[in-house]
């Protein structure tokens, strides 16, 4: 059975997550992976009379906006779409990286979007067991949720370096101890608990990502005014990643909520232990003091304290070697494959 996928979106600017999971489909020629703009996707969808599917990946920046009204009106047309999609015999399958928005300007009509998705949607991909558990909680999915694990980034970006050559790359201090908080700065990701978290006696503290929200990095400057702490509002190139990972002795993720982190699967790639949040998909990954220390989430004081653990652990070597041997079962051609049989399902069960 010839059968024509449509990712939506087609790219994702800071994330080979899409291109890691969609090249092992050259081994099924009868699923074709069509990864086209927008507007020839949703043509796809409406027009076409072929086996085919949307596979939503993000839609929140179709439908969240700053004014509520617009909001409003993007929200009630992206519902009005997903049912036309499903009338004109288009199948659909949503995973799940979210729970909701990340910027959650109107959480009525966030709620209202997620649920027309979780209508629609023939199957539901999450990435661990944890997730499905939370969206069958938040949206009643049922039975049509699938667990496929988020896969590695083991060499993706580059080959490991030695700490001391990435530390000299970067200008960083050669000596005492350093965490890194890498990605771009948006609120959800807790940025500012760091800082009021951090220890002068802990060591230096860099947090590196690109600007989403000008105002937000402003916050974050002003903040910082220990001079262990840099801020840099940068766009991390991928060809540095594994220098900023070989420099680091912890990457920290001072997330408020999460479902799925990419950054998560990247450090523990390139063997680094984590500082994450103590939520239940994080808790499937992370195993306190083995591969990382983790925190109540919202909490500076535990923050500190997992810092402070990070910090004193006495053997970095086995922290490190646990890291990358968490990761290193997670093959993408393994999670392609679970994924094309999500796509098959869809028309074994609806000839």
């Amino acid at each position: 059975m010839n059968i024509s996928i449509y990712p939506i979106p087609r790219l994702l600017t800071t994330s080979p997550y899409l291109d890691l999971l969609y090249d092992p489909f050259v081994a099924w020629p009868e699923l074709r992976i069509m990864r086209q703009p927008f507007a020839q996707s949703l043509r796809a969808g409406l027009l076409q009379r072929d086996n085919r599917v949307l596979h939503w990946h993000f839609f929140d920046e179709l439908t969240q906006r700053p004014s509520q009204s617009a909001t409003a009106l993007r929200s009630m047309s992206f519902i009005a779409l997903l049912r036309l999609l499903r009338l004109r015999g288009a199948k659909q399958v949503w995973t799940a990286h979210n729970l909701e928005p990340h910027e959650l300007r109107h959480p009525a009509w966030a709620k209202r979007s997620y649920q027309a998705m979780v209508q629609v949607a023939g199957q539901i991909i999450v990435h661990s067991q944890a997730a499905a558990q939370l969206i069958d909680q938040r949206y009643q999915v049922g039975s049509k949720t699938t667990v496929i694990a988020h896969g590695a980034y083991i060499g993706f970006y580059g080959p490991q370096l030695a700490q001391t050559a990435a530390r000299e790359l970067l200008q960083l201090k050669q000596n005492g101890f350093l965490a890194v908080s890498l990605g771009t700065l948006r609120p959800y990701k807790g940025v500012e608990l760091l800082i009021e978290a951090w220890a002068a006696e802990l060591g230096q503290l860099e947090v590196v990502g690109a600007v989403k929200d000008p105002l937000y990095v402003q916050q974050l400057q002003q903040l910082a005014t220990n001079p262990v702490i840099t801020i840099r509002p940068d766009f991390i190139a991928d060809a540095l990643l594994p220098a900023w990972f070989a420099a680091a002795d912890v990457v920290v993720l001072p997330y408020r909520k999460t479902l799925t982190s990419g950054m998560l699967l990247a450090a523990l790639s390139y063997a680094r232990p984590l500082v994450a949040p103590d939520l239940p998909p994080v808790r499937e990954l992370i195993r306190e003091g083995e591969n990382g220390f983790l925190f109540e989430p919202n909490n500076v004081a535990s923050l500190r304290a997992a810092l402070q653990r990070a910090a004193a652990h006495p053997n970095r070597q086995a922290l490190q070697q646990n890291a990358l041997q968490t990761v290193q079962a997670l093959d993408w051609t393994q999670l392609a494959a679970q994924t094309a049989d999500v796509y098959r399902r869809l028309f074994e069960k609806n000839p």
